[in-house]
């Protein structure tokens, strides 16, 4: 008995087992509310860089994201970007004339011709720019 208290309690110390990340080849096929829920990867070969609300064309920039989650970020861009007006101009972004590449397990753009480092283009996320 004294042995199964201890165990209880032993286990009720080190909590509930965390869930695991998302890993390649993962169902993505959920909503994508922002790049960021759909970024994470192994390779290069498994990002993208996709339009965020604005895209290049409309004063915006490019995310990187999961290939594979693509489609469910597009689908759900009229209600993400419901918000958001696009300037009539082209934007000079440095995620415009960029690359996706995979760093620390997170898609993102990278200059092209890896003519800069990853750093230099804001990851994907919640933003006050289109």
């Amino acid at each position: 008995m004294k042995t199964t208290i201890l165990g209880l309690v032993a286990l009720a110390a080190c909590g509930a087992p965390q869930p695991k990340p998302p890993v390649a080849g993962e169902d993505k096929s959920g909503p994508v509310q922002e790049a960021a829920d759909r970024d994470d990867c192994t390779t290069d070969a498994d990002c993208t860089l996709v339009d965020a609300c604005c895209g290049c064309g409309a004063g915006g920039r490019k995310v990187g994201l999961r290939m594979d989650a693509l489609t469910a970020y597009e689908k759900n861009r009229p209600n993400r970007c419901k918000d958001v007006a696009c300037a009539a101009v082209m934007s000079d972004h440095p995620s415009c004339n960029a690359e996706p590449v995979c760093r620390k397990g997170h898609c993102r753009a990278q200059a092209h011709m890896n003519q800069g480092s990853a750093s230099d283009i804001p990851p994907a996320g919640p933003t006050t720019t289109p």
